[in-house]
């Protein structure tokens, strides 16, 4: 078993990034965002919109009903390996559900072969420009990087959060 962070842990870290990256409403108000602790949602501070966005929807995990703490660690254990199965990322997490394992590393895996086309089209429409955005990355990238084989994916979990935030 890995040792992941608390759903809460991993929650308020995400929360926390996301605060860092700036949150735009689209009613275009400058006041911003306040936390909803009760929704577990950011709501906008224009009180003709009060939009609400919610973690999840700020990311790739879009739609998912899987535990933060479940796609840290599958993400976790594909960099290291992206030949790993469903089978050896249930038994790893200890998820007790074999078919929610399955879609989520397809999701995983169909994501990280987006990232590529995404990548084309930045560089094409920022003149072939050779910084790209970390949010960008292949996962294996982040592999080189954070030499994930020495650490634990709570020491790691920033790498790969960013990665997942779709703004």
């Amino acid at each position: 078993m890995l040792n992941l962070p608390s759903e809460s842990e991993c929650a308020e870290r995400l929360k926390e990034l996301v605060l860092e990256r700036g949150l735009r409403c689209g009613c275009n108000d400058t006041r911003g965002f306040y936390w909803l602790r009760k929704k577990a949602c950011f709501e906008c501070k224009n009180r003709s919109c009060k939009a609400t966005l919610y973690l999840k929807g700020l990311t790739k995990m879009r739609g998912s009903k899987l535990p933060f703490r479940i796609w840290l660690g599958a993400i976790y254990l594909y960099v290291i390996d992206q030949s790993v199965t469903a089978t050896e990322i249930q038994k790893q997490l200890g998820h007790d559900t074999y078919s929610s394992i399955w879609q989520l590393l397809a999701t995983i895996r169909k994501l990280d072969i987006e990232i590529s086309e995404l990548r084309e089209k930045y560089k094409t429409e920022n003149d072939n420009t050779n910084v790209i955005p970390d949010r960008l990355m292949h996962l294996w990238w982040l592999d080189f990087h954070q030499t994930f084989f020495f650490r634990q994916p709570s020491e790691v979990q920033d790498g790969i959060w960013n990665w997942l935030i779709d703004f």
